[in-house]
């Protein structure tokens, strides 16, 4: 029974490790967008203040968001700390601030890229 379940417990695993990567090339995607055009961070700002209030983050998490946010000054700090592969930044990206920035074409090519760049 033991080795059933360990069966099941990988595929699961490596299905977050898939979409984990796919979010941080989406995150990769919009950073770019992002800081070419900073007027996006108004709205993210938004999003981030509206969610707090509404009690869909936790304030370590707003905190952090907060902390990515205001590193947009300086670009490659921004670039690092949103685009970081430490778990807890997994979990924020899984729960991203960073909504309406792709149009959905943006996206698909976004998802086109990361996939190709996986079959290489």
């Amino acid at each position: 029974m033991k080795q059933c379940a360990l069966m099941f417990v990988r595929p699961k695993r490596q299905k977050q490790v898939i979409i984990d990567r796919q979010i941080l090339h989406l995150h990769r995607v919009m950073a770019e967008k992002c800081l070419a055009n900073p007027d996006y961070f108004t709205g993210i700002q938004i999003n981030l203040n509206q969610r707090f209030e509404e009690g869909m983050l936790s304030y370590g998490s707003y905190l952090l968001w907060q902390g990515i946010l205001e590193a947009r000054q300086t670009p490659d700090t921004f670039r690092q700390l949103l685009l970081s592969d430490d778990t807890r930044t997994r979990a924020l990206r899984r729960k991203t601030v960073f909504t309406g920035i792709l149009t959905e074409q943006e996206r698909e090519a976004a998802l086109t890229t990361y996939i190709a760049s996986e079959m290489a």
